[in-house]
């Protein structure tokens, strides 16, 4: 039960990979820190994918405030960066955070309310949120991520959460074989890891106090960017799994409704629209070119 804490082991392992963003870690590490809650249920483990930053020496102030651990690996990727973590992990709970999530401030209480009502399921994650002074890309991005999470939801139960912000036991990430190390960027790894979870029978849910502030510094091309990876990642996952959701052109007509709602100024609800489209644009592009690439190695 997750209300039995052992002072010897924390309950919660949470494992953050990054890669040449010392800032936005130690950002995030300060807001762990700073949580309402009592952090002697958790631990922090920090993975090095491969960066160039010496970030072990500048864990000194966080370390004094968490039990913090160091690990470094060659490049490989976040996927295989988290099952790095994973191996070295105490606690019986995983939760994943990017290095440029921000919890809020009861972030970690809501973490612990939320396994203490659902001790049953296999995996609790939450959503992104945005400040009024954030730009357009990062609210637009953070809209869609909630809509998308939230068109896998049935009643109580989820089939896909977010690793920038999510839990899962460490039991079931052990059952499904981890995540997929083939996947070498930020997309596609999460939703390969839930839909092997779910085709065991794992039970997921969301939880609308889970917060977590997300990719404040997006740019129109980091935007663009991302949303090219989630399309090339998608082939992969379509490929593998054929019987995948796919949404109707009724869902991208309340995807755009529901999402411009959202905003009253004209000037950005027109951004809104048109970075709306333009991720649509970059997912279809990159899902293309993973086509072309596939063919051409076919050929080679």
């Amino acid at each position: 039960m997750v209300e039995s804490i052992n002072a010897n082991k924390p309950i919660f392992s949470i494992i953050i990979p990054t890669y040449n963003t010392s800032i936005v870690l130690m950002q995030c590490l300060q807001s762990l820190c700073h949580q309402s809650a009592d952090k002697s249920c958790l631990e922090v483990i920090v993975v090095n994918d491969g960066g160039k930053n010496n970030i072990s020496e500048n864990l000194g102030l966080s370390g004094s405030q968490l039990s913090l651990k160091y690990l470094y690996q060659e490049h490989k990727g976040p996927a295989a960066a988290r099952n790095l973590g994973i191996k070295k992990a105490k606690g019986d709970i995983i939760i994943f955070l990017d290095d440029d999530s921000l919890p809020t401030k009861d972030w970690l209480n809501a973490t612990i309310k939320a396994w203490q009502k659902s001790p049953d399921f296999d995996g609790i994650g939450g959503y992104t949120i945005s400040e009024l002074t954030d730009s357009i890309y990062c609210k637009v991005n953070s809209d869609f991520f909630n809509w998308y999470l939230d068109q896998h939801l049935s009643g109580e139960y989820c089939t896909f959460l977010v690793t920038c912000n999510a839990g899962y036991k460490k039991a079931i990430l052990n059952k499904v074989g981890l995540f997929d190390e083939r996947f070498k960027k930020a997309s596609g790894e999460d939703r390969d890891l839930n839909i092997k979870i779910a085709k065991i029978g794992g039970r997921l849910r969301l939880d609308k106090d889970i917060l977590v502030y997300h990719d404040r510094d997006l740019t129109l091309r980091s935007f663009t960017r991302k949303n090219y990876n989630y399309g090339k990642a998608a082939h992969e996952l379509y490929a593998r799994y054929p019987d995948l959701m796919r949404l109707s052109a009724k869902n991208y007509i309340k995807f755009y409704i529901s999402i411009l709602e959202k905003y009253r100024a004209f000037k950005e609800k027109t951004m809104a629209f048109l970075l709306l489209t333009l991720s649509q644009i970059s997912t279809l592009i990159g899902y293309l070119s993973a086509i072309l690439t596939k063919q051409e190695q076919k050929r080679l």
